[in-house]
């Protein structure tokens, strides 16, 4: 009733680089927030990092994609733009359905060459999939790599 006991998350960079809205992401799927809020990072490392603590819930069998969960909330990270047309080449995911893991600690490694190499935009996204069911509120500053996303938890 009065907000005590709610849980808030904060929410780091997946990586090193420049971040922008995921509103401003050229692909509609992701501009549109069809698939939730959140940010996305123009990467200037190939090593994509844990933005939180949590449990990884989902490592797509193309390893373009793997999905955390922590306090309920749904966090989706995708390498690169229509990179599942590369059947995981490029992609080496570093956890497993059901690791936990602390924020900051290598969860993949994504080839930006090699993406690149193949026409396909290698920007990394953080996506919240589970938004009305689980964000009572989002806050974004987007200039501060270790708070981007502050989200209150329903």
């Amino acid at each position: 009733m009065f907000g005590f006991g709610k849980k808030k998350l904060s929410v780091g960079a997946v990586v090193p680089g420049r971040v922008i809205d995921i509103a401003e992401v050229p692909d509609a799927v992701f501009s549109s927030k069809m698939m939730g809020d959140g940010y996305a990072v123009e990467p200037a490392q190939d090593e994509i990092l844990a933005p939180c603590d949590g449990q990884v819930v989902l490592v797509a069998d193309t390893l373009h994609a793997l999905a955390m969960e922590k306090d309920g909330v749904q966090l989706l990270i995708h390498m690169g733009l229509d990179t599942v047309e590369l059947g995981g080449r490029g992609f080496e995911v570093l956890v497993q359905q059901g690791d936990p893991v602390k924020r900051g600690a290598v969860l993949a490694r994504m080839d930006r060459g090699y993406v690149a190499s193949q026409g396909k935009d290698t920007i990394v996204l953080v996506v919240l999939t589970n938004m009305a069911e689980k964000v009572a509120s989002l806050a974004k500053d987007l200039t501060d790599p270790e708070v981007l996303l502050s989200i209150q938890v329903k």
